[in-house]
């Protein structure tokens, strides 16, 4: 087996319609892109370390956190409706045709996501490599939010249940388990996005942490929330 080489990517756009200004905005008394920044530097499986973006104060401060930054991101590629993927595909080929050797799997973090570690990286990374998976995603026990338990509601006002009848009557500890996706951490081959203009490959498996790490920063109520389990839960 050739020797990996893995591209360890955080995009952050400027625009923020949620949140102005959310990447740079303080969390913890760092700015919150800086989070998954140090998570990347600090993961021993990455060979690069590039930040994406259209934005010269996020790339200042990415610098800051020991990222890249070869370039800005170009506009076409920095609307809301620009496709990960696509930027993905764009720092691929542009480092690629500077003379880098073709990357392996890309390793995608994001800033909204600031309880990501190292050891998240890496050991996604390892499984994905060790198991042959096209991709890696990362999630959580659902726990009492299984979909057993979900319905929805008709304009009438009438239920109807996610699950058959077999399921929605079990015991919850006779459930099989189910997770939880989270924007945590993702690796992929990086023939996928090459080849096939996707982040999902036929062979998916699952990096699993625990809930109180599955973070993402969406919303005002999450800097809140953030700063408190970071206190609690480190």
């Amino acid at each position: 087996m050739s020797t990996p080489h893995v591209l360890g990517l955080l995009p952050a756009r400027g625009g923020s319609k949620g949140i102005p200004g959310k990447n740079l905005r303080p969390l913890g008394g760092r700015p919150l892109l800086h989070w998954a920044a140090s998570a990347l530097v600090d993961a021993h499986s990455v060979n690069r370390r590039i930040c994406s973006t259209d934005d010269a104060a996020i790339s200042a401060a990415a610098r800051d956190a020991g990222l890249e930054v070869p370039w800005l991101r170009p506009p076409e590629l920095a609307a809301d409706s620009t496709l990960v993927v696509d930027v993905i595909r764009h720092v691929l080929d542009t480092l690629e045709q500077s003379g880098e050797p073709p990357f392996s799997h890309v390793v995608l973090v994001q800033a909204t996501s600031p309880t990501v570690t190292a050891t998240d990286i890496d050991g996604a990374l390892a499984l994905a490599i060790g198991q042959d998976a096209d991709t890696v995603i990362s999630g959580f026990a659902a726990g009492q939010r299984h979909p057993a338990t979900m319905y929805t509601v008709r304009e009438d006002g009438g239920v109807d249940w996610l699950f058959g009848s077999s399921q929605r009557m079990a015991r919850r500890q006779d459930l099989p388990p189910v997770f939880v996706r989270t924007g945590l951490v993702y690796v992929m081959k990086a023939t996928l996005v090459r080849e096939r203009g996707t982040i999902y490959g036929d062979r998916i498996l699952s990096w699993q942490v625990p809930e109180h790490r599955a973070l993402t920063i969406d919303e005002e109520a999450d800097f809140r929330l953030a700063e408190y389990m970071m206190k609690e839960c480190p």
